[in-house]
């Protein structure tokens, strides 16, 4: 067994050093056991149990995985004869041993049931440390056909799914993650392998499932493979590409390629899955179209996920009887509504047919569909609102189109209030100009959904009220209510009384002036006054009339202010009247942003110490009249600190002398009066500090000393922009983790270098004309090891430490006018190592330095804006990439002239982008698309990119 460390160095032909990690001590690993073995039950209804559960924990040796896989299984079977048997058969002679490690996963791998074990071993197609969703493991699980359901307890398939993956991950053959979408702020499940649970299901896979990385295995993988992923399919031949049809038993095909492939290529790839007859899931991310004429002949598929395909293809997928997924696009202007018709597509399922599409199926003959998207009704013109009320199955609906429904009657016959297993609504309307408020608020209020509903969307309706069904609580399972673009509400209740409602979100409702009755906001033990008791989320956006919110409940954990009228920031407090301090903080997200109406903080939850310790990300940008800023110095788990263009905020008395949490990994400050230089006295002993940015920070002369860099230890990003009294580096060479630097428009720091340097100008002049030897090339010893630099100058360059830098693997130079040429000895000390060089702006630059070939490891090169560069000078051999944006048009014209002077710099290069100046008056900087070439020969955009043809 051989980690991807092992098989890298392996590779490049190195030995690699390890550094040796110890187990877990014997009482650790006997909490990690009795965790997970014990999980759900009293360990006290136990007791014969606790010795021997000693003594297996002690056997596992200090694994984590070893020891939640076992006591996974274990769990399963709570009696002291399996627990001994297992203690003598399967842990006798175990000593932590990589081979006794994997015989022990694969030994409580076989103690699974066999269903279990075949959907574990399908995973082994995907790569190391794939992050699977749950929803698309269990269609795909399906789709192969791996899960069966049993006639005697009719269950949803899908449900079978998602309790084997619960099983796989309860026993730790699976991890469950989470992540935050980045704009919704939702909250999304995830599932990684083990690196060692990802060689498990390899090994035990073995004959079964597969993932073709290189055309040789073709020919090497056993005839009896099932479940193929094709991971390399643009490295195949044709002739390859029909070798696939030797796997006689072919249930699954996967395709991960590129975006497209030649059509050669294609109809191989079509031909093999029509030679797929015993084929049950077919999916493939490529961006062809997929025309299959013979589809209909694998009458075993289930599952069909493709970017795009014809209307010939759609032909045969209608008429397979065993089809439960379809996702594909088709671009043809043909109708192929009488196409469906004639299908069997009652047992459908899954139907993504492109956004406004599918009303093109007919939509009341989907009787099994579990999910509905994207349905837009048309009225007289074709989809009604009411082909939905057979589909009594559906999970998820989301309709467009609501302006178009006729009449109460046919809102009544969509049957919303029938479909009990209904768990996800959205009701959309169009953007209208003459809407009829009262057909909104009647038609909404006869799309009443059922009371099982949990989330639920409204967007675009004209009314003025909310549906009677939320405001008479008819629907108090919602967990999630998003109220969108609805311009005519001017008032919301509160909302408390949804208990369950964990996630509001209010986006553009310009006319909103209050949530909850005015009379009762200022009534701390009236529930009006609140909002509900469960809430985690709050976001609201472009709501600039609203001018206060309710009292927040102590459940808040994200929080999301923008673009919002408030005049005062909310606080937290208890309806029941029990002391805020006797409930734990949950709050970790503020953000607040354009809150134009804000100037002070005073009584609101940024003032609440004891709530404000749990936050770790606090970010308050665009509040131009905001003057209070927040107690910063009580966050004690503070991960990111974001302040932005707040040009009044400055510091009080309470937080002055404050010390930033050693927790802090992010901090931002731009354009907050005096807040950048407080807070800069703050830095001392941050060693969690990753990132920090400045911008615009006036009071800021010098950056913090070397003690305080030195206790830095973290700071890998660093950012100083437009700090324009800004005239000493301080300790910056003190940062030793330091990669990325960025200095941008501190004027006082080019002005310094030129004042220092006036007096030595003669003397460079008198060396001009030198030329530089390698030999005699001193380069200096610099404590910085930067691998990206930005400077918008390049006599920033030639300040300590930044002119002693040598590793240097990536540098941008801004230009400007003062620019006529580059910084040949700082070039030279880095040539080993720089890569990448970017000049932006090279308006007055007229040359490069001769020395240019000297830079061995450079292999991307940009120039722009450089009008008056007439010539190039030789060029490294590693140069991969070239491009020189808005040179003079001779320097163009010389470099399209093969076997020219100019030619011969730059045919040895594979990739070279020329666009000179293009002469209009109007625009005299605008330069064309240019030219393209590779190893000298001139060629199109498309070839240069790699584009291919569909």
């Amino acid at each position: 067994m051989k980690s991807v460390a092992d098989m890298a160095a392996n590779a490049m032909g190195v030995e690699i050093e390890y550094l040796e990690l110890e187990g877990l001590q014997e009482d650790e690993n006997l909490k990690l056991f009795n965790h997970h073995v014990y999980s759900g039950r009293n360990p006290q209804d136990f007791v014969d149990l606790k010795f021997i559960g000693k003594e297996l924990a002690k056997q596992l040796g200090g694994c984590p995985l070893v020891t939640k896989v076992v006591s996974g299984y274990l769990q399963c079977n709570m009696s002291f004869q399996c627990w001994n048997s297992f203690l003598q058969d399967g842990l006798e002679h175990f000593k932590g041993s990589e081979d006794e490690v994997m015989e022990t996963l694969r030994l409580s791998y076989y103690c699974l049931p066999a269903e279990v074990q075949i959907c574990f071993r399908y995973c082994s197609i995907f790569p190391q440390d794939y992050e699977f969703k749950k929803k698309d493991l269990v269609l795909m699980w399906m789709g192969s056909g791996l899960i069966s359901q049993d006639g005697n307890k009719p269950r949803r398939i899908e449900d079978i799914g998602e309790q084997i993956l619960a099983e796989l991950t309860r026993k730790s053959f699976f991890e469950m993650k989470l992540k935050v979408v980045q704009y919704s702020q939702r909250k999304e499940e995830y599932y990684t392998m083990h690196d060692l649970m990802h060689e498990l299901a390899k090994y035990v896979s073995a004959g079964e499932c597969t993932t073709i990385i290189d055309p040789s295995m073709l020919k090497t993988e056993d005839d009896t493979i099932r479940h193929l992923r094709i991971a390399c399919i643009d490295k195949l031949s044709t002739e390859e590409i029909k070798k696939i049809t030797r796997f006689k038993n072919l249930r699954t095909i996967i395709i991960d390629g590129p975006g497209l492939i030649d059509k050669d290529m294609l109809r191989a790839v079509e031909y093999s899955i029509e030679k797929s007859k015993s084929l049950r899931l077919l999916r493939s991310n490529m961006e062809n179209t997929f025309h299959l004429p013979k589809l209909a002949g694998l009458k075993h598929l289930r599952y069909v996920y493709l970017h795009r395909i014809s209307l010939e293809g759609m032909r045969g997928l209608v008429k397979l009887y065993h089809l439960l997924l379809v996702d594909c696009l088709n671009d043809s202007r043909e109708e192929p509504r009488q196409v469906m018709y004639f299908g069997n597509i009652g047992h459908l399922r899954y139907v993504n047919y492109g956004a406004g599409r599918i009303g093109e199926f007919p939509i009341g003959r989907l009787t099994s569909l579990q999910e509905l998207h994207n349905y837009c009704v048309q009225g007289n013109k074709g989809n009604k609102i009411s082909a939905i009320k057979n589909l009594r199955t559906l999970r998820e609906l989301q309709v467009f189109g609501l302006e178009n429904v006729e009449s109460l009657e046919e809102a009544d016959n969509a049957k919303l209030s029938e479909k009990q297993y209904l768990d996800s609504l959205s009701l959309m309307w169009a953007a209208r100009a003459n809407a009829e408020n009262g057909k909104d608020d009647l038609i909404l209020d006869h799309l009443e959904p059922h009371a099982n509903i949990r989330n639920l969307k409204i967007s675009g309706y004209c009314g003025t009220r909310l549906p009677i069904w939320i405001e008479n609580l008819r629907v108090k399972n919602l967990v999630s209510l998003e109220l969108a673009r609805c311009i005519y509400w001017e008032q919301l209740p509160s909302l408390g009384e949804l208990e369950c409602l964990k996630k509001l979100w209010l986006e553009c409702l310009p006319s909103l002036q209050q949530i909850g009755q005015s009379s009762q906001l200022s009534n701390i033990s009236c529930i009006g006054s609140y909002l509900p008791p469960h809430l985690d989320t709050l976001i609201v956006r472009l709501c600039k009339e609203l001018k206060q919110l309710p009292i927040l409940p102590p459940s808040l954990v994200h929080m999301e202010i923008s673009k919002v009228g408030l005049t005062k920031f909310p606080r937290i407090g208890n309806l029941h009247g029990a002391s805020i301090e006797t409930r734990p903080s949950k709050l970790q997200f503020v953000h607040v942003e354009e809150c134009e109406r804000l100037t002070l903080l005073e009584e609101s939850l940024l003032l609440q110490i004891h709530y404000i310790r749990t936050i770790r990300s606090l970010c308050i940008s665009d509040c131009k009249e905001l003057e209070s800023a927040p107690l910063f110095g009580e966050m004690s788990d503070l991960r990111e600190l974001n302040i932005i263009n707040c040009p009044k905020l400055r510091a009080t008395s309470e937080i002055k002398g404050m010390i930033l949490s050693p927790s802090l990994k992010n901090l931002i400050i731009k354009q907050s009066a005096d807040l950048g230089h407080l807070l800069m006295k703050s830095l001392h002993g941050l060693a969690n500090l990753s990132e920090l940015q400045l911008e615009n920070c006036p009071g800021l002369r010098s950056l913090p000393s070397a003690d305080v860099c030195k206790s830095l230890k973290s700071l890998k990003f660093l950012e100083i922009i437009g700090c324009e009294n800004l005239s000493s580096f301080g300790g910056l060479g003190s940062l030793r983790s330091l990669i990325s630097l960025k200095i941008s428009s501190c004027s006082n720091l080019a002005a310094l270098h030129e004042s220092d340097n006036d007096g030595d100008a003669a003397a460079a002049d008198e060396n001009d004309d030198d030329v530089i030897e390698e030999e005699n090339l001193v380069v200096p010893v610099s404590s910085l090891d930067i691998d990206y630099l930005e400077v918008d100058v390049p006599s920033v360059l030639n300040i300590e430490p930044l002119s002693s830098l040598c590793h240097t693997k990536g540098l941008v130079i801004g230009g400007g006018p003062q620019m006529e040429s580059l910084p040949e000895q700082w070039l030279l000390q880095n040539r080993k190592e720089l890569q990448s060089l970017k000049v932006l702006s090279a308006s007055s630059l007229e040359s490069l330095p001769p020395r240019m070939r000297d830079l061995r490891a450079l292999n991307f090169l940009l120039l722009s804006g450089a009008g008056k560069l007439r010539s190039l000078p030789d060029l490294p051999s590693s140069l991969q990439w070239l491009h020189v944006m808005g040179c003079c048009p001779e320097l163009e014209i010389q470099i399209r002239v093969k076997d020219s002077p100019e030619w011969t710099k730059i045919s040895h290069i594979p990739k070279v982008h020329i666009a000179a100046v293009k002469p209009v008056q109007s625009r005299p900087h605008v330069f064309h698309g240019g030219y393209y070439f590779m190893y000298g020969k001139e060629c199109s955009e498309e070839t240069i990119y790699g584009k291919a043809n569909q």
